[in-house]
């Protein structure tokens, strides 16, 4: 080879400096490629979390609205549910998994006592009582990965919010046939329309769901982060009353009369 064409070889190749300014911009790329990867993570996951909320949240919406009885498997991701009033009581319900961390609660064994627990009404006929109802439920449509019973102290979990209300549709002064200077035909107007306000109010009602998640353990409580969604809907049906162990399910297009 003559002097010309080993000149020209060594010209070709890439210098010490070349390679070391490639590697000082892929290094440069590396960093502004990982600095990003937090934010993607956490958005994914704020995304997927949204999307369990939402599918579950009609999930349930549609099993209280039917008074839903053959929905067992629910018993495995419903933790708890607690049931408080005005004047202090509580009732809690808990999974086997849960009972032995809660001293006097009660077992969660079928989906019938889950959705009528969830459909426990937020005031009495009165309205002299006020009934706060909560759950924590496991994540039912998320990762498989998650459903076994090693990874439930790390799957999603949020809190329910059940308020079933009944409807009423009439302002108070127009169903108020005591109010004082009325005429007997106003007396007659405001009692028949207090008479249907009172069938109205125990064969329809409104019932509203608020979903929050995730619920964190901490020492012996949780904190509820996120955002809280809401889902609402009308039923038309009553609760009847009587009901094995006290259940309060929905009765679809089935409706109570006052004697």
């Amino acid at each position: 080879m003559t002097p010309s064409g080993r000149a020209k070889g060594r010209n070709a190749a890439f210098t010490m400096v070349e390679i070391a300014l490639c590697l000082g911009v892929i290094a440069f790329a590396l960093v502004a490629i990982i600095g990003v990867l937090p934010t993607g993570v956490r958005v994914q996951r704020d995304n997927r979390e949204d999307t369990i909320i939402n599918q579950e949240g009609l999930l349930l919406l549609e099993a209280i609205r039917s008074g839903s009885q053959g929905l067992d498997y629910l018993t495995n991701y419903f933790d708890t549910i607690t049931i408080s009033n005005n004047l202090g009581q509580v009732s809690v319900f808990a999974s086997p998994a849960e009972q032995k961390n809660i001293s006097g609660a009660g077992l969660l064994t079928n989906g019938y006592q889950i959705v009528s627990l969830l459909t426990f009404p937020k005031y009495d006929p009165d309205r002299t009582l006020t009934n706060h109802v909560f759950a924590r439920v496991r994540a039912i449509t998320g990762s498989a990965v998650e459903k076994s019973q090693s990874a439930r102290d790390i799957a999603f979990a949020y809190q329910v919010v059940s308020e079933v209300v009944p409807l009423s549709v009439h302002p108070p002064e127009t169903t108020n046939y005591l109010a004082s200077g009325l005429v007997n035909q106003d007396v007659l107007t405001r009692s028949n329309l207090w008479r249907v306000a009172r069938h109205e109010g125990i064969n329809f009602f409104e019932l509203r769901l608020t979903l929050q998640g995730p619920v964190i353990p901490k020492g012996k409580g949780y904190d509820v982060l996120g955002t809280p969604k809401t889902f609402r809907t009308l039923i038309s049906g009553s609760i009847p009353a009587g009901r094995p162990g006290n259940a309060t399910l929905i009765w679809p297009s089935t409706f109570l009369q006052l004697k």
